[in-house]
């Protein structure tokens, strides 16, 4: 060994800015070296399998928490073609790799990637030019953006825009009326913040031929339209939308990669449409998924889903694809949201908002969609909000066990959001996975009694109960722009709502732990895909996904987790983002 190596100096010479690789040795050198730490990391780590024949980078100097509760930490690991094949102590993975790029942590926390377990990678509303509206406080406040926003655009152009919450303005839904003399030349499209409804004017009312009488389009009393459209009536105002081309589809694609990357975010389970796979397996192809995606369809797709994956359409041993596009699960809303107050609740809301109680989805038509999904071997992934959907959805679930029989299908319930009590335990039986939006009680928690009133709030985001049932939780972000990772952790951690009406958190017994929060983006959301072998951890045999953050996530106070900044994501052992830098390096 050099004298260079020994004392830890790097060479001159480095293939990456924060990377650097040991100097050469001799071939039977190295081959010795490597045989002795293999010895030394048989003594601190759990047993690997054989030896590789080359790693090409070593992670050393760092905290590395590993998602495995029996070896919960270790110092260094070794990475070869995509995969841990070593953890252990910096001396000896450095003595085992004498040949790999190192990347120096630094004593910095370094964490398994996170996994987002339901979100939509590709957002379709939040488009360049469209108007993010999450800011808007009053109707003066909005009417004024979107004229101002006309005035730019030639006569004809859309204007498109997304993310309004009438909550925050006192609760009185938008009118076609407020936008229409501003806007008399122009169709706009503005998508409220949880994508259930939108309101549009008149001009694009009528270039979408929706016309009173039409199911989910609201009239006014006098039966004119009042520009709120849902269901159908939206379904049908957006397939009037003019088309994105397929450069700019990638373009939405590239620019969402950076954005997953930013946060640390290596894996996704995105709820999309047919045409998003055409989009990732271009993307596949041409080498720019730089994040590993396991894409559900919608429910209705079943049948094509099924063939494609018998003909082996997406590739992969089994036809459901490889390490970066995999497909297999197919998803189905069965109810609104609480910004729309179309969430299907028991009860009537308890403000003058609440007037739909049902459930959106006709339940009777999903049922044999569910169990000829389920017997063609897809997973099952359901949204539900409301305490009524919510009942249905694990109704359903139990209904596949009794028909079909038990196995490993692993249902999932998306959201989960509000729960009658006796459905927690429900969700504890071995045969429900839940898959719930932390960020989301920060949001909707600051009108939690003025919709729904104390009683229901008491078993809403009710995670520690959940968890504390037995109930296996992972978390996601329903869309990838609401909330990152490390925002998620800090909501689940904290509950205080946005309003900082709850500096205590909004009701507290349902808060958790920094490392609970952890589990559930890491271990229980790789879990939930059928991927707990491969992602989701930082143990030998897993794929070398991780990130290292800048502060000590476990230990700082809960208040300032939303100051933790992600410095490098690391994707089956390929940088995607480096914020470290030379100086680092």
């Amino acid at each position: 060994m050099t004298a260079r190596a020994a004392t830890g100096l790097r060479p001159a010479r480095r293939p990456h800015p924060m990377a650097h690789r040991l100097p050469g040795r001799t071939r039977r050198t190295a081959m010795v070296l490597a045989a002795s730490a293999w010895l030394s990391v048989l003594a601190c780590s759990e047993p690997p399998p054989p030896a590789p024949t080359s790693i090409d980078l070593a992670l050393v100097n760092a905290r590395v928490w590993t998602g495995d509760p029996a070896a919960p930490w270790v110092d260094a690991l070794a990475v070869a073609d995509g995969r841990i094949v070593a953890s252990g102590t910096s001396d000896a993975i450095r003595l085992l790799a004498p040949e790999a790029d190192i990347i120096d942590a630094r004593r910095r926390l370094v964490l398994p990637g996170f996994i987002d377990s339901y979100t939509q990678l590709l957002d379709p509303d939040a488009r360049p030019g469209g108007l993010p509206l999450a800011g808007i406080r009053s109707r003066r406040q909005l009417v004024n953006t979107v004229r101002t926003t006309a005035a730019t655009r030639a006569a004809g152009d859309w204007v498109r825009g997304h993310d309004w919450d009438q909550r925050l303005w006192g609760g009185t839904l938008p009118d076609r009326t407020w936008i229409d003399a501003v806007t008399p030349s122009h169709p706009v499209w503005l998508v409220q913040r949880d994508a259930h409804a939108g309101l549009a004017n008149s001009v694009a009312l009528s270039r979408a031929r929706i016309v009173a009488g039409m199911t989910g389009a609201d009239t006014a009393p006098d039966g004119t339209l009042t520009g709120i459209l849902a269901g159908p009536a939206m379904r049908q105002l957006e397939a009037s939308l003019p088309p994105m081309s397929s450069p700019g589809l990638d373009r939405t694609l590239d620019a969402a990669l950076t954005d997953a990357a930013a946060r640390g975010i290596t894996s996704v389970y995105h709820m999309g449409g047919w045409d998003d796979l055409d989009l990732f397996l271009r993307a596949r192809q041409e080498g720019r998924l730089t994040l590993r995606i396991d894409a559900a369809v919608p429910l209705g797709e079943w049948v094509r889903l099924d063939r494609a994956i018998g003909v082996r359409a997406f590739g992969g041993t089994d036809g459901r694809g490889d390490g970066r596009l995999r497909v297999g699960a197919v998803h189905q809303r069965l109810d609104g949201s609480l910004a729309s107050a179309s969430a299907a609740f028991d009860a009537p809301y308890k403000n003058s908002a609440g007037a739909n109680t049902t459930a959106s989805a006709d339940l009777q038509s999903i049922r044999p969609l569910a169990m000829a999904a389920d017997a063609a071997g897809l997973q099952i992934v359901v949204s539900a909000v409301g305490d009524q959907a919510n009942g249905a959805a694990l109704d359903l679930a139990a209904y596949l066990v009794e028909r079909q029989g038990s196995r490993d299908r692993r249902f999932r319930i998306a959201r989960a959001q509000h729960l009658h009590p006796p459905d927690v335990a429900r969700f504890a039986t071995g045969q429900v996975l839940a898959s719930l939006l932390p960020f989301a009680a920060l949001h909707d928690g600051r009108w939690i009694d003025q919709q729904l009133g104390p009683e229901r709030a008491r078993t809403s985001f009710a995670v520690r109960a959940l968890l504390d049932a037995g109930a296996r939780v992972s978390f996601g972000s329903g869309r990838m722009n609401q909330g990152s990772p490390i925002d998620g952790i800090y909501a689940a951690v904290t509950r205080r709502t946005l309003d900082g009406l709850h500096p205590q958190g909004l009701l507290p017994d349902q808060r958790v732990s920094v490392e609970q929060a952890l589990h559930a983006y890491t271990t229980a959301a790789a879990y939930a895909g059928f991927n707990e072998t491969r992602t989701g951890a930082l143990t030998v045999g897993h794929l070398a996904d991780f990130v290292i953050v800048d502060r000590g996530l476990l230990a700082v106070s809960p208040t300032d987790i939303p100051t933790v900044q992600v410095l490098l994501t690391v994707v089956g052992g390929e940088i995607v983002l480096d914020r470290l830098g030379r100086a680092e390096s």
